[in-house]
């Protein structure tokens, strides 16, 4: 473990930074584009706090998606209850499960439980090496921990939600060495204390790191060696990523912010009172964006239950993987240095299915995609490339809703600039022939959400040239829209779309399911005990 930390804690935060404690999900943020190399780094440094420590209250319902499993697990392994006593003990549970959640929790522990008798004698305490070279590192582990009857074979499980995943060789790395070499310990008190080491480390002469999904059963080994073997898989891997993640980097604000340490006082967070058009008041900090209050608007239960991530199942039909794909396609376009405009030959050719991967769809449906991408020819924003100041393709931003107290992340399909002032794009595909006939704030709320940003130039930019433009792709045509946000009569009815749609999600405590057709197409509706089937649908009728 090299001291090479040029990460300093700033202004808004207080305490000790020198101690520095990694586990195996600590960090990422330096490598993925939707994480935040500032939080990673403060994370890693369990002796600092926010200096202004948040007083707003706490959910009332759980939402920890995991931490029920992990206690149910625990009564099972360490206290002797069978399956069904640990889970009846659920009804119990502070805070309190939503129903939808209480299933899944059930469903993950019956998976988990279901492989017969375990060849593995499950550890209670939790698993810490100390390191010191002028600075104290700490590297722990601390999801599902088994050994044999001897000790020498240890087994670390990670739980997935749904199917197993393969973590970064760097959480993978972190992992088998605290298998390895990492002795006993108790779980400190409080955070900025350390695990209290119980005894000297054991002689383990074999780890295996195993991912577990608990919504299909699947386990993947990652890694399976020797206790050398992950002493040399540690230097090659995990060594670079701890240092990584505790060098840190600049504070990138996103959907991450939402259980960063430092929220309450970070910089980079824009403060915006009011965006959601609702008045001040003392609840949760939420996290939303408009996809979410669309779900709530349809259905508050499947709101909270995707909230959970809790596995989804048939979540895009043909259309909708097929608009995913178009938008792929040119947004690799717009990516170009330049900007550059996009022309016929950019778009696929005819006879060939271009779709692929996740967005992946049959043959018509891709001509069909074929003749929408071309229609965007003509509509391409970048007809006038050097007028052109700045673009961002696909950029996300994140605003603190101070009076509701809502993280606010919006995702526009393309920002740029002209003359000093921002355009807000969005792209829609249809298939249907004819011109919307509803008011696009009505059709559209994120066009609504945009409208707001920009009349009170949240995004910087001189606001008077602001427009938000949407285009829809059809297979025979484009139609191109504007609205401009400084008009006063299309702010007022942003306002107010706004307002229909944030209201009841904000002041949602119960989330009740709302059943009706669209339970076929809800892709959590195998977690909801109210969800319509097929035959319920049918005997309505």
């Amino acid at each position: 473990m090299t001291d090479d930390v040029p990460w300093r804690a700033p202004q808004w935060m207080t305490g000790n930074e020198g101690p520095v404690r990694i586990g195996p999900g600590t960090g990422g943020g330096t490598d993925e584009a939707h994480g935040c190399p500032s939080r990673d780094a403060a994370k890693a440094r369990p002796g600092l706090r926010a200096r202004v420590p948040s007083q707003l209250p706490r959910e009332e319902h759980e939402t920890f998606t995991l931490g029920p499993v992990c206690g149910v697990l625990d009564r099972i392994e360490f206290s002797g209850s069978t399956v069904e006593e640990a889970l009846d003990a659920l009804s119990g549970h502070q805070p309190a499960l939503h129903e939808g959640h209480r299933i899944y929790v059930e469903h993950a522990v019956r998976q988990y439980t279901s492989r017969g008798p375990d060849p593995f004698v499950p550890v209670r305490p939790y698993w810490a090496v100390h390191k010191d070279n002028g600075r104290r590192w700490e590297l722990y582990a601390w999801w599902r921990r088994y050994q044999s009857a001897d000790g020498t074979v240890r087994e670390y499980r990670r739980l997935r939600h749904g199917d197993a995943r393969t973590s970064s060789r760097g959480e993978i790395a972190v992992a088998a060495y605290t298998a390895a070499f990492g002795a006993d310990a108790a779980w400190p008190r409080r955070w900025n204390e350390e695990f209290a080491i119980q005894g000297p480390p054991g002689r383990v002469a074999r780890i295996r790191i195993i991912e577990v999904g608990l919504g299909d059963g699947s386990r993947t080994v990652q890694f399976d060696g020797t206790a050398e073997e992950a002493r040399a898989y540690y230097e090659a891997h995990g060594d670079a990523h701890v240092r990584s993640v505790v060098r840190g980097g600049p504070e990138r604000p996103g959907a991450a912010c939402f259980d960063c340490k430092q929220f309450t006082g970070c910089g980079a967070v824009s403060r915006s009172p009011g965006v959601l058009a609702l008045p001040s008041s003392r609840l949760p900090l939420r996290k939303v964006s408009i996809s979410d209050l669309r779900y709530h608007a349809a259905c508050p239960a499947q709101s909270l239950l995707r909230s959970l991530h809790l596995p989804k199942a048939d979540e895009y039909g043909d259309a909708a993987k097929l608009g995913q794909a178009v938008h792929g396609w040119i947004e690799a376009l717009h990516r170009r240095t330049g900007p550059v405009p996009c022309t016929r030959d950019d778009m696929p050719p005819y006879g060939e299915n271009w779709t692929a991967g996740r967005w992946r769809v049959p043959d018509e449906e891709a001509e069909t995609g074929r003749r929408m991408l071309l229609q965007h020819v003509d509509s391409c924003p970048f007809q006038l490339p050097e007028a052109i100041e700045r673009v961002e393709c696909e950029p996300t931003r994140v605003f603190h809703d101070t009076a509701a107290q809502a993280l606010v992340v919006v995702k526009p399909d393309l920002l740029y600039q002209e003359d000093g002032s921002w355009i807000w794009r969005e792209l829609k595909t249809t298939r249907t022939p004819h011109r919307i006939g509803k008011d696009l704030l009505d059709v559209y709320p994120q066009l609504a959400l945009a409208v707001v940003l920009l009349a009170r130039a949240e995004l910087g930019g001189d606001p008077s040239g602001s427009r938000v433009e949407l285009e829809v792709l059809r297979p025979d045509g484009s139609d191109p829209h504007v609205i401009d946000p400084m008009d006063a009569e299309r702010l007022a009815k942003a306002g107010a779309v706004l307002r229909r749609y944030a209201g009841p999600w904000r002041s949602d405590r119960a989330w009740e399911a709302r059943p009706g057709g669209h339970c076929r197409q809800c892709p959590v509706s195998r977690w909801c005990p109210s969800a319509q089937t097929p035959a319920d649908t049918e005997e309505a009728a």
